[in-house]
């Protein structure tokens, strides 16, 4: 439990599934419109085909919101809780080895 929670959750990656996950669904309800607009009514299959797609759309923007809210505390957290006059260095300490040579 060295490492802040920053650095041990994967968050670009979640927000990078979930934003994927919602374009497909997203384009997939297009699709499925689409497709009723061509039956004329006649849906058959395409209404639980809908719902589906509707609750994949939700679940992926509410698991996006909830993401980035998260996302932001523990960043601002680890910001309150570095304690310290030392500045933060962005880069390992190996790159002023690495000058010196």
């Amino acid at each position: 439990m060295s490492k802040p929670l920053v650095d041990r959750i994967p968050f670009a990656k979640i927000v990078t599934v979930l934003a994927i996950g919602f374009g497909v669904a997203l384009g997939l309800c297009g699709l499925t419109g689409a497709l009723s607009t061509m039956a004329r009514g006649n849906v058959g299959f395409l209404g639980p085909l809908v719902i589906i797609e509707l609750g994949a759309m939700l679940l992926c923007a509410v698991g996006l919101v909830l993401t980035v809210v998260v996302w932001v505390v523990a960043a601002i957290i680890d910001k309150s809780t570095h304690k310290g006059s030392d500045p933060r260095r962005l880069f390992d300490d190996d790159s002023d080895s690495r000058n010196e040579k």
